[in-house]
């Protein structure tokens, strides 16, 4: 019997042949829904708060402009240890600006999670990161414990299709942009807890 994680793998390869992608048939199966708990709403929502702040910092060279921001959202129990040391720093190392920047592209499938965005289009172009931070630095919300997230499955299946895609870029595949690719992946493995681990852990096997 086919079970579901086997029948969205066979689907996210049909989809990336399509496209022309080298194809690893040989990467396994993702998990099954059952096993999977995704983030909360509320979580979600903390996460993409907590990118426009690093994110921003990165591209200002400084963390202090940001500092309100982060008081305003009472942001600083969410942030990770990487993003406490960044905000916390002085200036924002060429190193630290290039990796914190690259963070507006995980915010895209977070966004799609949380029904902000209405399809993920495919990775072949970058967003505009400036219009995904002017979106968050005048978000405002009553109540983010009622803010919800897309079925499981549905997210699933843009893990899998964002687990395989990694491994062609991995391979040498072209017309996709590898950067982006990772960021989105990162921020699909957080979503459905892959591993456990928290968002400066995740891992993005291929």
């Amino acid at each position: 019997m086919t079970t579901d994680a086997e029948t969205r793998k066979q689907n996210s390869i049909r989809l990336l042949k399509a496209r022309g992608l080298p194809v690893s048939d040989s990467l396994p199966e993702i998990e099954e829904a059952a096993d999977v708990t995704i983030r909360s709403g509320e979580a979600i929502v903390y996460r993409l708060l907590c990118l426009t702040a690093v994110a921003q910092a990165a591209f200002l060279g400084r963390p202090g402009p940001v500092l309100p921001f982060v008081g305003r959202w009472k942001l600083d129990p969410h942030l990770t240890p990487q993003e406490r040391t960044l905000l916390q720093g002085d200036a924002v190392s060429e190193a630290d600006a290039i990796r914190f920047s690259w963070r507006v592209e995980a915010m895209v499938p977070l966004m799609w999670a949380i029904g902000l965005i209405d399809e993920l289009w495919f990775p072949a172009e970058d967003v505009n990161a400036q219009e995904m931070l002017d979106y968050w630095q005048d978000f405002a919300h009553d109540d983010l414990s009622r803010i919800g997230h897309r079925d499981v499955e549905e997210i699933l299946d843009q893990a899998d299709l964002i687990y395989r895609l990694h491994g062609a870029v991995r391979d040498g595949a072209e017309g996709v942009l590898p950067d982006v690719v990772r960021e989105r992946h990162h921020a699909l493995n957080w979503l459905i807890g892959y591993e456990g681990d928290d968002w400066d852990d995740v891992q993005t096997d291929t």
